[in-house]
C-alpha cells in the first residue's frame, strides 16, 4: 500500500481530522525516518510500513485525548513516534520532547526544521534532572515501569493536568501518591491483533 493511503488509513480508523498537507508532513517524517534508521538505530522496525503500523497508529489513537492541552510532555520520546505526528496533527499545541538520547533528539530537530514545527521544544538529558515544565498533558510509552514513569516523570504534570500511560492489555493499574485513575481504556490498532490499554491519571495535588 501506498505511503500516504497507509497514513491516511490509521487516521480515518480513529477518526482523526486531517488534510493532504498532513499527510504530506508526516509521510516526509516517516521516510526521513527511515533514511536515518539505515545507518543510526533509531527504531527496531525498518521499513516505513512497519513504522506505521506498529508505531504511528498509536500516535493517531492517542491524539483524541491530548486535544485541548496548551502543553505536551512526552516522556523518553525516543524518535518522536508520539511527538513529531501529535506536534503535525495539532499545531497550536506545545509540545516537549525529552529524550536521553542525543541522536535521536539531532533526528527530531532535523525533522522540526524540515516542517517548520513552531513551540515544539526538543530536550536532550534524564526527565528527572530537569526543572518541573507543568505540562497539561504527560505522554508515556515504553518509558519502563509505571511507578517509573511516575517516580521521574510525574511531577512535571501541572495541578489538575493528566498522564497518559500506553501499555499492554495485561498491565494493571497502581496506586500514586497526588494522582487518581479516572479512566482506562484496551485499544487495537488497525490491521494487529495487538491488545493494548492506556491507563488515564489526573493530578490531584
Amino acid at each position: 500500500m501506498e505511503l500516504g493511503q497507509l497514513i491516511g488509513e490509521g487516521l480515518q480508523y480513529f477518526q482523526v481530522q486531517y488534510s493532504e498537507q498532513t499527510i504530506s508532513n508526516i509521510v516526509y517524517y516517516v521516510e526521513e525516518l527511515e533514511k536515518w534508521n539505515r545507518h543510526i538505530n533509531l527504531v527496531g522496525l525498518k521499513s516505513a510500513e512497519a513504522i506505521v503500523r506498529a508505531l504511528l497508529y498509536d500516535a493517531f489513537f492517542v491524539e483524541r485525548f491530548v486535544r485541548g492541552s496548551r502543553t505536551v510532555l512526552d516522556l523518553g520520546s525516543g524518535a518522536g513516534i508520539l511527538a513529531i505526528p501529535i506536534k503535525i496533527l495539532n499545531r497550536d499545541i506545545s509540545v516537549i520532547s525529552v529524550d536521553k538520547n542525543m541522536k535521536k533528539i539531532q533526528f527530531q530537530r532535523h525533522i522540526a526544521r524540515g516542517l517548520h514545527l513552531n513551540n515544539f521544544t526538543m530536550l536532550q538529558g534524564k526527565i528527572e534532572a530537569l526543572e518541573p515544565i507543568e505540562a497539561d498533558t504527560l505522554l508515556a510509552k515504553a518509558f519502563g515501569s509505571m511507578e517509573a514513569i511516575f517516580e521521574k516523570g510525574g511531577r512535571h504534570v501541572r495541578h489538575g493536568g493528566q498522564a497518559l500511560i500506553m501499555k499492554t492489555d495485561k498491565d494493571k493499574p497502581i496506586d500514586v501518591a497526588g494522582f487518581v485513575l479516572e479512566d482506562t481504556m484496551p485499544y487495537r490498532l488497525p490491521r494487529s491483533e495487538k491488545a493494548f490499554r492506556i491507563f488515564i491519571y489526573k493530578k490531584i495535588s
